[in-house]
């Protein structure tokens, strides 16, 4: 597997084929996964969001609570199973609840900031 078949760039923004998710999307998506609350990175819209509480908390702040159909907090070190593909955040320090985003499948680890 290359890095590429991993995450690409599509016009919503970064896509993960294998797990069928975007992170930090420009545009309304399925399923996104923010790594903090900046406007250039969080957006409403989407279907689902996975993000730190911080960030989702954010995000309701500034777009409402209805930002998105449906949110899920991320514990800072746990690893979630998307479709496969395991997502784990780490701290960032960026923003109050910015993440880094570590994206494995079949051996392959790209860290998204």
């Amino acid at each position: 597997m290359r890095a590429s078949d991993l995450l690409k760039p599509r016009p919503e923004g970064l896509y993960c084929p294998p797990g069928d998710f975007f992170i930090d999307p420009v545009r309304p998506v399925s399923r996104a996964l923010i790594t903090h609350g900046h406007s250039d990175h969080a957006r409403s819209g989407h279907r689902s969001v996975l993000a730190t509480q911080q960030t989702l908390d954010i995000m309701g702040l500034r777009y409402g609570e209805d930002f998105a159909e449906t949110t899920q907090a991320a514990t800072v070190g746990e690893t979630i199973d998307i479709n496969g593909v395991s997502v784990t955040f780490h701290p960032a320090g960026h923003v109050l609840g910015s993440a880094q985003i570590v994206v494995e499948h079949q051996g392959l680890r790209i860290v998204a900031s």
